[in-house]
């Protein structure tokens, strides 16, 4: 299953968020590819997330919600997917 995930970093925890990051300790293994964040307001991010189940993404993602202040998670689909589905409900 495939998440895109929205959030907005607690920048009052941003510090602590970025010495995490740099030593490893928070688990990158379900995140595919690289967060981009909006140029207008850095600290609002999108990445997208892998895992085989929600229950095992929300797992996942427990420890990194102690740094946003926002999140959003939405399922997503690949585009050969939505190509197919669109097609089955002409």
């Amino acid at each position: 299953m495939l998440f895109q995930v929205k959030v907005r970093v607690n920048l009052i925890k941003m510090a602590e968020f970025g010495q995490k990051l740099q030593k490893g300790e928070l688990d990158r293994s379900c995140i595919r590819g690289e967060t981009h964040c909006l140029k207008n307001d850095p600290a609002v991010g999108f990445s997208i997330w892998e895992a085989d189940s929600k229950k095992e993404f929300d797992t996942k993602f427990a420890p990194w919600r102690n740094y946003y202040d926002y999140v959003e998670i939405n399922e997503v689909i690949t585009p050969i997917e939505a190509m197919t589905n669109l097609f089955k409900r002409q």
